[in-house]
């Protein structure tokens, strides 16, 4: 019974480690989008998703997929496409990004704190992300 407890208490100790990190980002967030921060943002790196076929409309829901995760950004990405603001081939790339890197602020934030390496949380899922939606893009642009 002894080992149960423990095992709840250190759940407990884990689960206050994540809520410490993830309320105060999730405040911070919605401050920055109400200020329009997070339209600035995405005017800032859209430039790189023009690569894999994405053009600001479009880099904006992969934008905040990476920062608030992906039922956030698929909500985003929804009213996107019926708004007429991505292409069918775009939702695909952004699917695709999504898929990979979703809530790659908060995950490695939470995992970071917990000691694991930065770089190593970031650059395997960023590069993959990238290329992947590259592969993507360019598959549906030869057919």
């Amino acid at each position: 019974m002894n080992i149960l407890w423990e095992g709840f208490l250190q759940g407990m100790g884990g689960l206050w480690t994540v809520a410490c990190v993830v309320i105060p980002l999730m405040i911070v967030l919605e401050i920055a989008e109400s200020n329009g921060l997070l339209q600035k943002l995405n005017r800032l790196l859209a430039k790189p998703f023009r690569v894999i076929g994405l053009g600001e409309d479009g880099a904006f829901p992969v934008v905040v997929a990476v920062v608030f995760g992906i039922t956030y950004g698929s909500g985003v990405i929804i009213n996107h496409v019926r708004a007429g603001k991505v292409t069918p081939k775009e939702a695909r790339v952004i699917g695709t990004f999504m898929a990979i890197a979703h809530a790659l602020i908060e995950d490695t934030i939470i995992f970071w704190v917990l000691g694991a390496p930065l770089l190593l949380l970031l650059t395997p899922r960023l590069i993959l992300a990238y290329v992947m939606s590259y592969v993507v893009n360019a598959r549906q642009t030869l057919n």
